[in-house]
């Protein structure tokens, strides 16, 4: 067993997507259930968390570029949790967060759509992985014009380059 601590958990269509930090190496890793793909919206684990996990690589045939960091649990058992203060110092201490600009994402291979939504694309060449870490340049901005939580980020004065829609479990920030 590993110790993994819990740093990403997102809503996606057909489930969420759980993002974790492999104790001692920060190894980024994507967690999936034993059999399938997404764990349903309703499984009980969450940002901060520390759990104690039976890991297992997926077969090489089963690894689609950009997750390469896609892990099966096995077995699973909880420790703690960390609160949330404490998680981002921890975070910042221990892996590499560099400041970027949006259009160096994922290695500069995002593409936007015209209503500035980041992506990428197998015909543009994909990422050698799809988790990460990265702090922007500048200030994100919750939009207040919104029902559904999204953040803008501006280049220069009202330059709107990104917009990115909350997608965690937690109440958005401001």
């Amino acid at each position: 067993m590993v110790r993994v601590l819990i740093v990403g958990k997102t809503k996606m269509k057909a489930g969420i997507c759980l993002g974790g930090l492999v104790s001692g190496s920060y190894r980024s890793v994507r967690l999936l259930p034993a059999q399938g793909y997404n764990y349903p919206k309703n499984k009980r684990i969450h940002v901060g968390e520390i759990w104690d996990l039976t890991l297992k690589e997926m077969p090489k045939e089963e690894i689609a570029p950009p997750h390469t960091e896609d892990m099966r649990i096995i077995q699973e058992q909880y420790l703690r949790t960390v609160p949330m203060p404490t998680l981002k110092d921890f975070l910042l201490k221990r892996v590499d967060a560099p400041f970027v600009h949006p259009h160096a994402l994922f290695d500069g291979r995002i593409q936007f759509t015209p209503n500035k939504r980041g992506y990428v694309s197998p015909a543009d060449g994909l990422p050698g992985y799809s988790t990460g870490f990265w702090r922007f340049e500048k200030a994100l901005h919750k939009d207040p014009n919104n029902a559904k939580p999204r953040y803008i980020y501006f280049d220069d004065g009202a330059n709107q380059t990104l917009d990115i829609p909350h997608v965690g479990f937690q109440e958005p920030l401001e």
